[in-house]
C-alpha cells in the first residue's frame, strides 16, 4: 500500500514541475446585460476544448489565470445569448475585457437561487429535485467522462460518491448502486423521461453520446421515478449551440477498440446531435469475453414556439457479447458453461413536449418505448450441448406531469404515469414463460419558501396489474418446488413513497439540508425464498443531513450524515435452486437491515497550477439481524473512496484517478465445499489507479493525442466471487473536433 501512494505522489510532483515551467498571466473583465449594463453574477467564462473555466462575481467581475497563447472565451448565463470571443493571451500584456450579454427575447425556465446556488436545468419544473438533498447530488459532466475515458454510462459513474459497481464479468448487467442500498437498484431516466428496465441497457450504452449524468444519492428522488428510495440517475443527451463535429478513435491491448463519429447543429429554434459509436475487445486471454457492440444515436430539441417545446432521442444498440467465464473456487456449474448475446439488438425512444402557460405553469407529457432482443446461447462443455433462446422484452410508457405556483413562494407539483412492461417468452432465467405486467403510479409534491427556509414535501404510490408472471415460476426443476406456477391474472401489491425536506440558507455560499424519506419496497415480481413462497414487502425509513459550501469560483464542499432503517429488506439469500434450463436461480429472503454513514465531497480549482481537485468518502457501518441480535453486514462495504488531479495547460493535459473499495464478503457462485473449508469468501479491499494524458494541437481543427492507463497497479481484484478484473489496459487514441 505504501508503494501504490509513493506513486501517486511522484505523477502529482511532476505535474507541479510541469506547471511552474509555464509562463502565465491573469486575464481580468467584466459580464454585463448589454440592454441595462446590470452586472451579471455567475456568468461561466469557459476556454473552448478545454475544462478551464471560472465565473463572475456578484458585481460581475472575473479573473482568470491561463499561459500564453491564443484562445477562445466562451461566455454564456441563464437568460442570455452567449459569445464567443478570440484572445491572444501575452504575459503582462492583456486588456481589461468588458463583456455584454443580449438577454433573450423568449421566456426562460423558473430559476431557484438559493445564495450563491443557482439551481438550472434539473429536468422539467415537475421533475426537479427538492433542494433539501442538493448536497447528495453529482453530475459528471462530458469532460469528466472524456477524461476518465468512459466508454459505457455504466463506466461513467466509476467516480460517484458512495458508488458501488458489482460486476460479474460484464455477464448480462452491471449493478450499480448507491450508499449500500440496493434491492431495487437505482432507477433510470433519459432527459427526465424516466425507463423502467435500463439497468440491461446501461452497460451496453455508449458514454459518447451524452452531455452530463446526474446522480441524485439520496433517497429523497420522489418526483423522479419510481425506485426513489435507492435514487435515481438521469442521463442527458448533447444540445449543440452551433454546428459541431468530432471524431474519436482508441485502440489498446487485447484488440480493445473505440471508435465515435458525431455531428451537431442548432438551426434557428431546432438543435441536434447524431452519432455513430462502436466498441469491442477480444476479450480476456483463456477466460472468452469477446464483444462487438454499436450504438447509433440521435436526439432534438425543438422551441417550437414561446410556449411550446418538443425533446425526443433514439439510440440503436447492435453487437454481440461474450461473458466471462468464471475461475475457481466457482460453481461447477458456471465453470462448464461458454455463454453469450449473440446477436443484441436495443432500441430506446422517448419524446417529450413541454407546454409553459403565461401564468407559470407548465405541463409535461412524456412517451417512451424500448424495445430488447438478446439472442441467448448456452454452450455445455461437458456435453458439448447447445441451448438458445431469446432474452426478449419491450415496454411502453405515458407520464404527465404538471407544475403550477399557487402564490410566489407556493409551488405545487403533480403526475400520472403508466408502463406497460412485456417478456413475451420469458427471459433468460425462465425462459418459455410469459411476463407481461402493468404499473400506474401518482405523484404530488409541494415546495414552500419562507424567507431563508424551504421546505418540501411529496407522496407517491404505486399499483399495477399482472396480467401473466411465470418468473421464477421452476416447476419441475427442485424439490419443493414443483407447485410454484405462473401468476395469472393479479393486482400486484401496493407500494407507497413519502418525502419531507427543508434547505435554510446560511449565509451566500453555505446552506444546510434535512431530507426525510419512507415507504414500502415490493420484492421483484416472481422472486422466491427458500420455503417456495413470495417474500414480503420491506419498509424503508431514511434521514439525511447535510451542509453544503459553494463559492464563486465554484470551489465546493459537503458533507451529510445519513441513516436507513429496513424492516424485513429484500436481499439475495445466497441459496440458489437449478431450473429447467439448467441455469442457476438466486433465492431471496426478508431479514432487518440498517446503515449509518458519513459522506464528505470536494472539489477545489487551483488556478496557479492549472489544476483542479476533488475527493470523496463515504464512511458507512452496516448491520443485519441475525439470531435476534444486530450484526455486522459483511456483504456490504464499509469504505467507499475516490480521488482526482486533474491538470491542463499550454495544449497538455492528464489526469489522475483513484478508486478504493473496503472489505466485504459475498458467497455466491462459490463452490460450498470452499466456503465450508476456508470460511466466507473476500471481496474488496482494492485500490485502483487510472490515467489519462494527452496533448491538443491548436488551430481550427484542434486534434488531441492522448493515451489512457486503467488499472495501472494491475490488481486483479474481484466485486462479485470468482470474476476477477482483467487487470491493466493501455489504450492510445485521438480525437478531431470542430
Amino acid at each position: 500500500m505504501k508503494i501504490r501512494f509513493t506513486f501517486i505522489f511522484i505523477i502529482i510532483y511532476l505535474i507541479s514541475v510541469q506547471v511552474y515551467s509555464q509562463k502565465t498571466s491573469t486575464i481580468k473583465g467584466k459580464i454585463f446585460n448589454s440592454k441595462s449594463n446590470d452586472a451579471i453574477t455567475n456568468a461561466n467564462v469557459a476556454v473552448a476544448n478545454s475544462n478551464k473555466g471560472t465565473s463572475s462575481d456578484r458585481k460581475g467581475f472575473f479573473e482568470l489565470r491561463i499561459a500564453e497563447g491564443k484562445y477562445k472565451l466562451r461566455v454564456s448565463s441563464v437568460g442570455f445569448e452567449s459569445r464567443e470571443i478570440s484572445l491572444d493571451v501575452v504575459s503582462g500584456d492583456n486588456d481589461f475585457l468588458e463583456v455584454g450579454l443580449q438577454p433573450l427575447s423568449k421566456e426562460i425556465e423558473k430559476v431557484d437561487v438559493l445564495g450563491n446556488f443557482p439551481i438550472q436545468g434539473r429536468d422539467t419544473s415537475i421533475n426537479k429535485v427538492a433542494l433539501s438533498i442538493l448536497p447528495a447530488i453529482t453530475t459528471v459532466s462530458k469532460v469528466d467522462i472524456e477524461k476518465q475515458g468512459a466508454v459505457t454510462l455504466s463506466d461513467a459513474l466509476k467516480y460517484v460518491p458512495g458508488g458501488w459497481t458489482e460486476t460479474r464479468g460484464r455477464k448480462s448487467k452491471q449493478f450499480f448502486s448507491v450508499r449500500g442500498q440496493k434491492y431495487p437498484y437505482p432507477d433510470y431516466s433519459i432527459d427526465g423521461v424516466w425507463q423502467k428496465e435500463f439497468e440491461e441497457t446501461a452497460y451496453f450504452l455508449s458514454a459518447l453520446d451524452i452531455e452530463s449524468v446526474e446522480i441524485v444519492r439520496s433517497s429523497n428522488a420522489l418526483a423522479k421515478g419510481l425506485s426513489g428510495l435507492t435514487g435515481v440517475i438521469e442521463v442527458k443527451t448533447k444540445k449543440p449551440e452551433k454546428e459541431t463535429v468530432s471524431l474519436l478513435a482508441k485502440y489498446g491491448e487485447n484488440n480493445n477498440y473505440v471508435t465515435s463519429l458525431q455531428y451537431g447543429n442548432k438551426i434557428k429554434e431546432l438543435s441536434f446531435n447524431t452519432s455513430a459509436s462502436f466498441f469491442g475487445t477480444d476479450g480476456i486471454p483463456d477466460r472468452n469475453g469477446k464483444e462487438r457492440i454499436s450504438n447509433f444515436h440521435g436526439n432534438m430539441d425543438w422551441d417550437i414556439s414561446k410556449n411550446l417545446s418538443l425533446k425526443a432521442g433514439v439510440t440503436y444498440i447492435s453487437g454481440m457479447r461474450e461473458f466471462v467465464a468464471i475461475v475457481d473456487p466457482g460453481l461447477s456449474k458456471l465453470a462448464t458453461r461458454e455463454e453469450k448475446f449473440d446477436p443484441v439488438h436495443t432500441w430506446v425512444t422517448y419524446a417529450k413536449l413541454s407546454y409553459k402557460g403565461n401564468d407559470g405553469s407548465q405541463t409535461d407529457l412524456q412517451a417512451n418505448y424500448s424495445y430488447r432482443d438478446a439472442n441467448y446461447q448456452n454452450y455445455n462443455l461437458k456435453n458439448e450441448t447447445t441451448s438458445t433462446h431469446h432474452d426478449k422484452d419491450s415496454e411502453f410508457g405515458l407520464n404527465i406531469l404538471h407544475s403550477r405556483p399557487l402564490s410566489t413562494t407556493n409551488t405545487l407539483r403533480v403526475g400520472a404515469l403508466y408502463n406497460h412492461w412485456v417478456a413475451p417468452d420469458g427471459k433468460r432465467y425462465y425462459a418459455g414463460r410469459r411476463c407481461d405486467v402493468h404499473t400506474w403510479s401518482g405523484v404530488i409534491t409541494d415546495e414552500q419558501k419562507f424567507g431563508s427556509l424551504l421546505l418540501d414535501a411529496g407522496f407517491r404510490l404505486i399499483g399495477g396489474h399482472i396480467d401473466e408472471w411465470g418468473g421464477f415460476g421452476i416447476e419441475g426443476s427442485s424439490s419443493g418446488f414443483s407447485s410454484v406456477a405462473s401468476i395469472v391474472d393479479e393486482a400486484s401489491p401496493i407500494e407507497w413513497q413519502s418525502t419531507f425536506g427543508g434547505s435554510y440558507v446560511l449565509s451566500k455560499a453555505t446552506s444546510l439540508h434535512y431530507n426525510f424519506s419512507g415507504g414500502s419496497v415490493a420484492p421483484r415480481k416472481g422472486s422466491l425464498n427458500a420455503d417456495g413462497e413470495t417474500p414480503g414487502n420491506e419498509t424503508r425509513f431514511q434521514h439525511e443531513l447535510g451542509f453544503r459550501y459553494k463559492c464563486s469560483k465554484n470551489n465546493e464542499f459537503t458533507a451529510s450524515a445519513f441513516y436507513a432503517k429496513r424492516n424485513d429488506a429484500i436481499g439475495l439469500s445466497g441459496e440458489t435452486v437449478v431450473a429447467d434450463n439448467d441455469d442457476i436461480v438466486e433465492l431471496y429472503e426478508n431479514i432487518d437491515k440498517n446503515t449509518l454513514g458519513v459522506e464528505l465531497a470536494t472539489k477545489l480549482n487551483i488556478p496557479v497550477l492549472y489544476s483542479s481537485v476533488f475527493a470523496n468518502a463515504v464512511f458507512m457501518k452496516n448491520q443485519e439481524k441475525e439470531d435476534g441480535d444486530m450484526v455486522e453486514d459483511k456483504e456490504l462495504p464499509q469504505t467507499i473512496l475516490n480521488a482526482g488531479v486533474q491538470y491542463e495547460h499550454s495544449g497538455i493535459d492528464a489526469n489522475l484517478f483513484v478508486h478504493y473499495t473496503g472489505k466485504y464478503h459475498n458467497n455466491r457462485f462459490v463452490n460450498t465445499t470452499w466456503v465450508e473449508e476456508n470460511g466466507d469468501y473476500p471481496l474488496g479491499d482494492y485500490l485502483l489507479l487510472d490515467f489519462t494524458g494527452g496533448y491538443t494541437f491548436s488551430g481550427k481543427l484542434p486534434v488531441r493525442l492522448f493515451v489512457e492507463v486503467k488499472n495501472i497497479l494491475d490488481d486483479k481484484y474481484e466485486s462479485v466471487a470468482c470474476y476477477p478484473d482483467a487487470g491493466r489496459l493501455f489504450m492510445v487514441g485521438v480525437k478531431l473536433s470542430y
